[in-house]
This record gives C-alpha cells, structure tokens and sequence, in this order.
C-alpha cells in the first residue's frame, strides 16, 4: 500500500509539471471571477481591449423642443406647398409678391383653423359657418359675389367658407400690410388716441375689436399661455418689418405687442373678425382686397392633406 501510495505522488508530480510547462509556453490562462465569493469560481472570456476613446456621457440632458411651431412633418409638407405654389409668385395689385413667410404661415394658420373644424370647436363654427346674409358684419356675405365667380360655395356650413375666408384673408394682410407679420400702428391715423384703438401685426387689428365676440378672448388666452405656437419663424421669412412701435401703454399696448409676436394668433384672430365685425377692416369695406384663384388651389392642397392624413392634426394643432 505504501509503495502504491509512493507511485502516486510521483506519478502527480509529473502531471503537474508537464502541465506547467504546457501554460508556460504561452496558452492563455482562462480569467478567474469569483463574484465576491472565494469558494465559487467562474471562468470569463477576456474583453479585447477597444483603441477607440471612450464616449462620454452629457451632463446636461439635451434641450427638448416641443411645439408645432418648431416644425414636423406635416408642418413641412404645408411649407413646401405654400413654396411650390402659384400663391407665392402672385404679384399682388399695388404690393408686389408676398414674403415668402407671409404665404406659409397664413397656410399653416389655416391648416390649423381646419384641424379645430375637425374637432367642432366653437371658433371653428364661426369661422366655418355658411354665409350669414348679413353683409354689413360678415365679410363672407360682403364678398358672396366673388366666391361664386371661384366658384367657392359659402352656402353651407363646413370647409368651403372656412376656405373662402381665408383666401380673402390673405388677400386683407397683404392690403394691410403688405404680408409683415411686424407692421405697427397706422401713422396716417394718427396717435391721438388710446391704446386700445391702435392697429398691429399683418392684419392691422386693435384691441378695441375684442368685444365683437367671446371666442376672441379665449384665442387670445390660448395663445398667450402657448407662445411656441405662434409660427413667428415661419412668418419672419422674407418679411420687411419698418415700424413696430407700440402706441401708448396698457391692455391695449400689451395687444399690439403679441400681435407682432404671434402671428398665428393675429391670423386665426383676424378671420374670427371677418366673420363677426368686418367693418373694422376698411380694406374688406371697400372690396379692395384681393381674392386670388391660385391661393385657393394652395389652400385646397393644404386641405387635401388634412382631410386625407387623420395624423397631421397632432403635428398641427
């Protein structure tokens, strides 16, 4: 039993040595893990070793832009209409051609408006009801004429009149102020006189205009407490802003201001107005402004898209 004992423990020394030599010659010893504990091993593939820098992580979170204003796909599919259009090469009697914001945001200000229809808001029932007979306060029935020599049918309530309506808009704002999303008060009128009664933005509009209906001073809340809605970067493209200056002080004051700087509300604004008090217009008044046939084909694009793409809404509204 010795000896057999005696030729085991040589017969390991052996063993030991030869496997020794065999992990000296240069195999790769397995790496040895023991996850906090000595009496459990596990053997891991060894990680190459990357000559690439590691990339490190912000410490500041990236800023989120939120907003239709700051863009999306169906915002610019609108944007590349109103650019492609014959809208936007229209020479504009006494004005010349628009600037190239003015079309797009008055586009997109309608693309909103129509997503509104779609919800049946109050505003939208407005701005989309049929002609009211009633030309000395509806611009719709002041130009009923001229809708039906389109033809554009403003006889029943929907998206017809709500794009009669915008198709004169356009053509009021380029009368006012020859598309400038930043016009200030009229200097012809003098400044003789409140706050309240001083014009501002594309569409020359005063804040003495809020009483015509309740809807107006919930727009203008609406805006107000989301200005990244304002698509002021689309309307600043090409605009030529001489006088901004803001007349007296005040509510009135504070109107003219946001006007100039959201005018996405001055636009939704101003068609609410054509449709409840259109004497506040003297450009309306006097049939001067222009109803041009190729801004109500734009515009029927823009509705096309709408109507055909029950997402676009979420990017527009």
């Amino acid at each position: 039993m010795k000896r057999i004992n005696k030729r085991l423990f040589i017969l390991s020394l052996f063993l030991l040595s030869a496997g020794t030599q065999v992990y000296a010659s240069g195999a790769k010893l397995p790496d040895i893990a023991t996850n906090g504990n000595p009496s459990t091993t596990t053997t891991t593939a060894k990680t190459p070793i990357s000559t690439t820098p590691p990339v490190s992580t912000p410490t500041t979170p990236p800023v989120v832009v939120t907003g239709p204003s700051q863009g999306g796909p169906y915002i610019d599919q609108i944007k590349t209409l109103a650019t492609g259009s014959a809208c936007a090469n229209t020479s504009w009697t006494g004005r010349g051609k628009a600037p190239a914001g003015y079309i797009k945001g008055v586009a997109l200000s309608y693309a909103r408006s129509l997503c509104r229809l779609k919800t049946n808001s109050r505003l939208s029932q407005i701005m989309s009801a049929a002609s009211s007979g009633n030309a000395t306060k509806d611009a719709i029935a002041h130009y009923q004429s001229i809708f039906a020599a389109l033809p554009i049918s403003v006889t029943t309530a929907g998206q017809e009149p709500l794009r009669a309506l915008y198709t004169l808009g356009m053509g009021l704002g380029m009368r006012e102020s020859s598309g400038s999303y930043c016009e200030g008060w009229d200097r012809s009128a003098g400044s003789n006189r409140p706050s309240s009664a001083a014009e501002a933005g594309a569409f020359q509009t005063s804040y003495d205009s809020m009483a015509s209906s309740p809807e107006l001073s919930k727009l203008y809340a609406e805006y107000k407490a989301s200005p990244g809605r304002c698509f002021l970067d689309v309307f600043k493209q090409g605009a030529s802003c001489g006088s901004t200056s803001i007349l007296g002080s005040g509510a009135g004051a504070d109107y003219q201001a946001f006007n100039i700087a959201c005018p996405a509300f001055a636009t939704e604004y101003a068609m609410t107005m054509l449709r409840v008090q259109r004497g506040h217009y003297g450009p309306i008044n006097r049939k001067e402004a222009q109803v041009v046939p190729a801004c109500n084909q734009l515009l029927k694009s823009v509705q096309d898209l709408i109507n055909n793409d029950p997402y676009a809404c979420q990017d527009i509204i």
